[in-house]
C-alpha cells in the first residue's frame, strides 16, 4: 500500500490513504510484509474475513471494537485494507492508521489530538477550518481528560458524517502498550460502550498488532458484548486463488502447492513468499523431481548464509518481540526462548500446560504452533533459521538490554529542576527542528523526557522524584514563576502559557533554584536540567556559580546540571569543556568535582542515559558525536 505521511505536528502515525487503489505490487509485499493490492487475484480468504466483515456491518447494536493480535507478519494489514475496500462508501467511512514504531513516549494528549485531526482531515475536504476548531476546542478543554475530550468532539464530527458510521483501523496496537496508554484506551471503550448517545455509536475502532491480548484487554474490556477478539490463522490446505499460478510451473498444482506448504506450515508470509518464488524460478518437469527441485530453492533463499533477501524483515520482526519491549517483561522473553530451546533440541514437539513459563510469548513470535496441548516448530524453515545459534545470540541480547536499562542507583531519589530558555532566538527555526520554530519543537521531546523520568524505578522500587519543578530563563532577574510537573501532559500547557523573549541570562534563576535546594534537600541529591539554544549572556557569571557550587559539595555525585541545547546558533565548544571540567573545579573535600554534563538534543537518545552518564565515570561519559567533530578537545 502507498503509504501518504501525514503532516500532523507530532508525526506518530502513518496514514495510509484515503485512495486505497495506489498499492504496492506483490515483490514489495512479499519482501517487507506490506498489504495486497486491492482485488488481488491472489488474496487468500480466511475466517478471519468472513468474521471481521460480519462484525463491522453489525446495527442492532452496532459493535465498537475488534482486536485481531497475531504474529508478525501474518497478513494483518492485507486483512484490513481488504475488509475496508469491501464497505459500501455510502455507509461507511474507513480510516487505515498505522502507529510509528520509533515513538519510545506518547501522552494521552498528543495521542488523542492527533488522533482527531486524523480523522478531521479524512472526513472533511476543506479540513482547514476544522482543525482550526479542534485546536480551540482541545485548549478550552484542558481540564478535562483526553479521551473524554475525544467523545465529546466526535458530536460535532456526527454532524459532518451524517449516518455513516466511522470505522477507524489501527495498526501496531501493541504501541499503546509501550506508551502505558491501554488502561486510558480501554477505558474510553468502556465508556463508548455504556454511552446510550447515537453519534458515538456512530465510532467504531479495528485494532490490529502482535501484542498478548492479556496485556492489551483488561477483565472489564473483555465482558463488553460489543467488543471482539478475532483469531486470524495461518492459510488453510486448501487456497484455490493461488493453484493457477501453479500450473504454469507443474502439471500437478496441487502436488506443489502442498510441498509449498511443507516448509512454511502455511505461515502467510513464508508461503506467499515460496510460492512467488516457484512461479518465478521453477519449472517441475517431472513428479519425482518436485521435492528435490524445492528443497533447492528453500536452500538457496531462505536457508544458506549470504542468500537471506526475503527473510531478513521478516526475521527482524519476529526477533524484535524478544529484544525490544519494557523490562518487566524480560524474563518473560528469556522463559520463551528457553521453551523454544527445549522444544527445537529435545522433540518435534512439547506437551505444555497453560501455565507453562514463557508459552503465551512465544506462542505470540509465531516460532511455534499449538496441537491440543503440543506446541511444535511452526515448520521446517523457521526450525533452521532459528536454531540453537540464534537462540543463544538472542538470549544475550535480551540480557545486555537488562543491563542496558537497569539505571545506576545513584540516580535515584533526587529533586528534579528544568529550566528552559525563554529568549527571543527561541521564535527561530532549524533544519534538525524539522522546520519549526524551537519553542514549537521543544515540548513533544521535553513530554517524553519527562515522562522517563517520573516513571523511572529501580529494582527496590525508588523513583526518581515524584514531582519535577519546571521554570522558564531569559531577563537578568530572577524568573519566580514555576510550575510542578506530575504528568508528562503539563508540558504542553507550561509551553503556552510563556512565550519567547528577549535575553539569554541564567544565572539569576539557576542560582535562586540552587539556593532552594540547598536549604530543603535532605539528603537527597538533585538534577538540575538546562535546555538552551545558545550560548547565556552571563557566561562569566555561569562558571562563577559553578565553582561556588561545587565548593558547596560532599562529593560530585550530589548534583549534575545538565545542559542540552537544541537549534544550529549553539557552539558545543564551551560547555565540552565545562562536561570535561577542564577548570578543574573542586568540592569541599578539595577532590575534582564534575557536575556538569552536556549533550545535544538531537543527538541524544534517552535522557535517563544522559542523566546516569556521569555518575558512574565522568570521564568515559562524553559523547560520541563531541568526540568526532571536535578531537582536538580530546588530545
Amino acid at each position: 500500500m502507498q503509504e501518504l505521511k501525514l503532516n500532523d505536528s507530532k508525526g506518530i502515525y502513518r496514514f495510509l490513504g484515503q485512495s486505497m487503489d495506489k498499492l504496492t505490487g506483490q515483490s514489495e509485499q512479499c519482501t517487507k510484509g506490506r498489504a495486497l493490492r486491492l482485488n488481488d487475484p491472489t488474496y487468500v480468504y480466511r475466517e478471519a474475513d468472513k468474521h471481521l466483515l460480519k462484525f463491522l456491518q453489525a446495527n442492532n447494536p452496532p459493535n465498537l471494537a475488534c482486536y485481531i493480535l497475531a504474529s508478525p507478519q501474518m497478513g494483518k494489514s492485507s486483512l484490513m485494507v481488504n475488509t475496508a475496500s469491501r464497505l459500501p462508501k455510502n455507509r461507511y467511512i474507513c480510516i487505515i492508521i498505522e502507529l510509528k514504531t520509533n515513538v519510545s513516549t506518547l501522552s494521552a494528549n498528543l495521542f488523542y489530538l492527533n488522533l482527531l485531526k486524523i480523522i478531521c482531515k479524512r472526513i472533511a475536504r476543506n479540513s482547514n477550518k476544522l482543525l482550526q476548531e479542534l485546536n480551540s476546542f482541545w485548549q478550552e478543554h484542558l481540564d478535562i481528560a483526553p479521551s473524554q475530550k475525544l467523545q465529546l468532539f466526535i458530536q460535532k464530527l456526527s454532524t459532518i458524517i451524517g449516518n455513516k458510521k466511522l470505522i477507524i483501523f489501527i495498526d501496531e496496537i501493541q504501541k499503546l502498550i509501550d506508551w502505558q496508554l491501554q488502561e486510558s484506551f480501554n477505558n474510553l471503550l468502556n465508556t463508548l460502550a455504556a454511552s446510550p448517545e447515537t453519534y458515538q455509536q456512530q465510532l467504531t475502532f479495528v485494532l490490529l498488532g502482535t501484542a498478548n491480548p492479556a496485556y492489551l484487554l483488561p477483565e472489564a474490556s473483555k465482558n463488553i458484548s460489543r467488543v471482539s477478539l478475532i483469531q486470524l490463522s495461518n492459510f488453510p490446505e486448501n487456497c484455490p486463488q493461488l493453484l493457477p499460478g501453479l500450473k504454469k510451473v507443474s502439471k500437478h498444482p496441487t502436488n506443489l502447492w502442498q510441498e509449498i506448504l511443507f516448509w512454511t506450515g502455511g505461515q502467510p508470509f513464508l508461503t506467499m513468499s515460496l510460492w512467488d518464488l516457484v512461479t518465478k524460478r521453477l519449472k517441475v518437469q517431472n513428479d519425482s523431481e518436485l521435492k528435490t527441485q524445492m528443497e533447492q530453492l528453500v536452500n538457496s533463499e531462505f536457508l544458506q548464509a549470504g542468500s537471506q533477501g526475503i527473510l531478513p524483515y521478516h526475521r527482524q520482526s519476529i526477533e524484535n518481540l524478544f529484544i525490544r519491549g519494557d523490562t518487566d517483561t524480560i524474563d518473560s522473553r528469556i522463559y520463551a526462548l528457553n521453551l523454544y530451546e527445549k522444544i527445537l533440541l529435545n522433540s518435534p514437539s512439547r506437551e505444555v500446560s497453560d501455565r507453562t513459563l514463557g508459552r503465551s510469548h512465544l506462542l505470540r513470535s509465531g516460532l511455534v504452533v499449538k496441537y491440543d496441548k503440543l506446541l511444535k516448530v511452526a515448520n521446517p524453515i523457521y526450525q533452521q533459521i532459528f536454531n540453537k545459534k540464534w537462540i543463544e545470540q538472542t538470549k544475550q541480547l535480551v540480557i545486555q538490554r537488562r543491563c542496558y536499562n537497569m539505571a545506576s542507583p545513584k540516580i535515584f531519589d533526587r529533586d528534579v529542576f528544568l529550566l528552559i530558555d525563554q529568549s527571543g532566538s527561541m521564535v527561530r527555526k532549524d533544519q534538525s527542528t524539522g522546520g519549526k520554530i524551537r519553542w514549537k519543537f521543544l515540548p513533544e521531546p521535553l513530554e517524553g523526557h519527562v515522562y522517563r523520568i517520573l516513571n523511572e524505578t529501580s529494582l527496590d522500587g525508588h523513583k526518581i522524584c515524584e514531582e519535577i519543578v519546571a521554570t522558564c530563563f531569559s531577563p537578568n532577574r530572577v524568573n519566580k514563576k514555576t510550575a510542578y510537573i506530575t504528568n508528562p501532559s503539563q508540558i504542553e500547557t507550561f509551553f503556552i502559557e510563556n512565550q519567547p523573549a528577549t535575553s539569554t541570562y541564567l544565572v539569576p534563576t539557576l542560582d535562586h533554584l540552587l539556593s532552594q535546594w540547598f536549604a530543603t534537600r535532605n539528603q537527597r541529591g538533585g538534577f538540575f536540567i538546562i535546555y538552551t539554544d545558545g550560548q547565556i549572556d552571563d557566561r562569566d557569571e555561569f562558571v562563577k556559580l559553578i565553582e561556588s557550587t561545587c565548593r558547596k559539595l560532599n562529593n560530585q555525585d550530589e548534583l549534575k546540571i545538565v545542559i542540552i541545547g537544541i537549534g544550529s546558533d549553539i557552539d558545543p565548544k564551551f560547555y565540552i569543556q565545562l562536561d570535561q571540567n577542564t577548570r578543574a573545579f573542586k568540592d569541599a573535600k578539595g577532590l575534582e568535582c564534575n557536575i556538569i554534563v552536556f549533550d545535544l538534543l538531537n543527538e541524544m537518545e534517552d535522557i535517563i542515559d544522559l542523566l546516569d552518564r556521569q555518575l558512574e565515570d565522568p570521564e568515559a561519559g562524553m559523547p560520541t558525536w563531541a568526540k568526532d567533530q571536535y578531537p582536538e578537545l580530546f588530545t
